[in-house]
This record gives structure tokens, sequence and C-alpha cells, in this order.
């Protein structure tokens, strides 16, 4: 677990940094920007340590044994429980973006499923336009085909 040093600061000035904090955190706009400032301001154990517990609290939001968690995710029982606390006692955070998540996790799978799939491109198609749309579209197709067959005839 990290460590905050022994070199204590004023409560006030600590409220201070840490809102400093938060507000650069919101002044970024993209994924690599995000990205760049943590790579800036963590260490990769710090990384992977808040990318494990993110992934412990995840699995835990959708219902995963302690087990099937230990074992994906290489941590003990008490790194689990000590996220299970937190997410039960207080977890606000992390029930608002797990959701989020895993929406913008549905959404990337829907589009790389579509990406050259012209069956899934033609069933998103007809979803949209409905079904009548789609066979008026389809009987103008055929005679513009014919109409060109008799020019060439």
């Amino acid at each position: 677990m990290t460590k905050v040093s022994k070199k204590t600061l004023p409560e006030n000035k600590i409220g201070l940094y840490v809102d400093e904090f938060w507000r650069a955190v919101t002044l970024l706009e993209s994924k690599d920007e995000v990205r760049a400032f943590f790579r800036d301001i963590i260490t990769s154990t710090e990384r992977v340590m808040l990318a494990k517990r993110l992934q412990i609290a995840k699995r835990l939001y959708n219902g995963d044994s302690y087990f099937s968690i230990k074992k994906e995710l290489n941590v003990t029982a008490a790194t689990i429980a000590s996220v299970s606390r937190w997410l039960d006692s207080f977890g606000a955070g992390y029930r608002t973006v797990i959701p989020r998540l895993e929406a913008a996790s549905h959404k990337k799978r829907l589009a790389n499923a579509w990406r050259g799939n012209s069956g899934a491109k033609l069933l998103a198609g007809a979803t949209a336009l409905g079904a009548s749309a789609i066979h008026k579209k389809i009987v103008a197709s055929r005679k513009r085909r014919s109409a060109q067959l008799n020019q060439l005839v």
C-alpha cells in the first residue's frame, strides 16, 4: 500500500492541494490527456494497483465470487475484502463509473461486431429505417437495375 510522507502538511494546505488535484483531473479533455497526466503523477506500480482495485470493484458489483476475483486478478482475499468494504460503505464513485464503463464497453463491442459485417450493417440499417422503408429502397433499386439493363439491350 502506498504511504504518505512522514513530513506532514497543515490540514488546510492538504485540502487545498487535494482540491487542486481534482480540478486538474476535471480539466483534462481526452483519454490521451488523462493517460499522460497520470503517467506523470503516479508510478507504474500505483497505476496497476488502481487498475486492480477498479477491476475488483467492478467484479464485486457484478456479483463475482472472491475466488474468481482472486484467481483472475492475482490479489489476496484481504485486498478484495478491503475494496468490498469501501464499495459497501461509500462507493459512490465506483457505482457511478462502473455502469458507464460497461455501457461504453458494450458500445465498443457492438461497433467491432459490425465492422466489416455487411449483414449486421444491413440489419442495423433496416432497424433504423423500418421495414417498409427498406422494402421501398429494394424495389427502387430493382427498378433502376432493370432500367439500366433495358438500356443496354
